[in-house]
This record gives C-alpha cells, sequence and structure tokens, in this order.
C-alpha cells in the first residue's frame, strides 16, 4: 500500500519538475534578451554593468518572488519597457531566486 502511494506521488511529482525545469528556462531566456545588457543574469564573474547582478538581488533576504513579479510589471524609468506577461515575469522572477547561493 505503500508503494503504490509513493510511486502515485511520484508520477504526479514528476511532471510538475519539468515544467519547472522548463520555466527557469524560459526566465533565462527572457533574462538573456531583455536583461543582459544591465545586469549579469548568470553565474559569470560579475563585471561592472549599469544594475545589480542577478545572484546579489537573490541573495538579498527580503527578496521574494511575489515581490519580484510585481517589480516586474511595473513601469521603470531605469529600466526598459519591455512587455512581460504575468507568467513571463514569475518565470523571470523563478530564475533570478534560482540564483540564490
Amino acid at each position: 500500500m505503500r508503494a503504490a502511494a509513493a510511486l502515485t506521488i511520484l508520477f504526479l511529482v514528476l511532471p510538475l519538475a519539468g515544467a519547472a525545469a522548463k520555466d527557469l528556462e524560459h526566465g533565462r531566456q527572457l533574462a538573456a534578451r531583455w536583461c543582459a545588457a544591465c545586469h549579469a543574469i548568470g553565474d559569470e564573474p560579475t563585471r561592472f554593468r549599469r544594475a545589480q547582478p542577478f545572484v546579489a538581488i537573490a541573495a538579498k533576504e527580503s527578496v521574494t518572488r511575489e515581490m519580484l513579479v510585481k517589480f516586474l510589471l511595473l513601469p521603470h524609468a531605469t529600466m526598459a519597457n519591455n512587455p512581460l506577461s504575468t507568467a513571463d515575469a514569475d518565470d523571470l522572477a523563478g530564475y533570478i531566486l534560482s540564483l540564490k547561493k
């Protein structure tokens, strides 16, 4: 009985893990397209950019996914006005937070 329950959970969770990885990859692609001109977007050594590296943003204790999504959806004078949907902003926020060490 426990084995059947474990298998059921496994089959329910595995597709979600694949979807999460796909969302992170989509977030990485968005970062490369929209953010890389100003931010260091990955684990590469930080070189001077106009804005904080994503690794530094992710490391802040106060930063949450919800906060990042809301921030990304608002227009900002210092950021390009990129047409992000809520799903895009969520994927991008997830990618940024995945860089937390």
